[in-house]
C-alpha cells in the first residue's frame, strides 16, 4: 500500500514535470536523534512558536511531516496514524502529543489552520486544536528537522508538488527519535507500541506494560512481532501466579475446616 501511494504522487508530480525524478526516497533512519528544541516555527494562529514548545518532558510525540496542498498522501497519513490511535482508547494531550510540520516553506499559518481543522473534524474532535498542532516554518528549519529525522523529499518546480515517502515517527518525551511508522494505515498495536516504548513504559496500563515485555520491534516487517522468550517468560509467571492463588485458596480452607 505505501509503494502505491508514493508511486502515485511521483505521477502526479511527474505529468508536469520534464525533469525525471527518483523512484525512491528511502528514509535514512536516525533512531536516537534529537530534534533540535530550538527551532523556529509558526502556529495556526500565527503566533511564532519552538519546536521544544511541544515536548513537555512526559509524553511522547507522534510527529508527521506533511505539506498542506498535497494531493493525497499526506492526508492518508494524517488520517491513518488519528484511527489507529481512534482504535485504542488512547486519549490525545493525555496519554500523547500530535505534531505535524509542513516541509513546504510556502505555506501559511492559513493553510496549517485549515488542514487542522479539516483533519479534527474528520477525527471527531474539533476542540482539539491545542492538542494537535499545525507548523509552518522556513527552510532552514525545515531542513535541520528533516535532515534529523533522515526524511528525504523532492519539489517539482512546474507542478508544485513533492514526492516524499509516507511515515511518521515517534519521539520521546525529550524530543529523541525512537521509531518510525510507515505506510498509509498503521496497526493499532504498532502505533500503541511505539508510544508505550517511547514513553518507557508509561502509557496505558498493566496489559500495555505486558504487551511491551512479550512483543518486540522487527525491522524487517517493521512491525512488533511476539518475542516467544518473553512470550514464554510471562506466559510462565502468570501460571506460578495462578498456582499460589490456588495454594492460598486450599491453605485458607484447610483452617477454616479445623475445628
Amino acid at each position: 500500500m505505501t509503494r502505491l501511494a508514493f508511486v502515485f504522487v511521483l505521477a502526479l508530480v511527474g505529468r508536469a514535470s520534464a525533469a525525471p525524478l527518483p523512484t525512491t526516497l528511502e528514509v535514512d533512519e536516525h533512531p536516537g536523534a534529537r530534534v533540535q528544541a530550538e527551532l523556529p516555527f509558526v502556529d495556526a494562529q500565527g503566533q511564532p512558536v519552538q519546536l521544544g514548545d511541544f515536548l513537555h518532558g512526559d509524553k511522547p510525540v507522534l510527529l508527521v511531516l506533511a505539506y498542506f496542498h498535497c494531493p493525497m498522501l499526506c492526508d492518508l497519513v494524517l488520517r491513518g496514524i488519528a484511527s489507529s490511535v481512534a482504535k485504542q482508547g488512547l486519549v490525545l494531550g493525555r496519554d500523547f502529543e500530535a505534531l505535524t510540520v509542513s516541509f513546504d516553506p510556502s505555506d501559511t499559518p492559513d493553510g496549517a489552520a485549515r488542514k487542522q481543522g479539516a483533519l479534527l473534524q474528520a477525527i471527531g474532535h474539533p476542540e482539539a486544536v491545542r492538542d494537535w498542532p499545525f507548523l509552518v516554518g522556513k527552510k532552514p528549519a525545515i531542513d535541520r528537522l528533516a535532515a534529523t529525522l533522515g526524511f528525504a523529499y523532492v519539489h517539482d518546480e512546474k507542478s508544485g508538488q513533492y514526492a516524499h515517502s509516507a511515515v511518521a515517527f515517534v519521539l520521546t518525551p525529550d524530543g529523541r527519535v525512537s521509531r518510525y511508522l510507515y505506510g498509509v494505515t498503521f496497526r493499532p498495536l504498532d502505533v500503541r507500541m511505539a508510544l508505550n516504548e517511547a514513553a518507557r513504559g508509561k502509557v496505558g496500563g498493566f496489559v500495555d506494560r505486558v504487551l511491551l515485555t512479550c512483543f518486540h520491534y522487527d525491522p524487517t516487517s517493521r512491525r512488533y512481532a511476539f518475542y516467544v522468550r518473553n512470550g514464554l517468560r510471562a506466559g510462565a509467571a502468570l501460571t506460578l501466579l495462578v498456582m499460589m492463588g490456588g495454594l492460598a485458596l486450599i491453605v485458607r480452607r484447610g483452617r477454616r475446616e479445623q475445628p
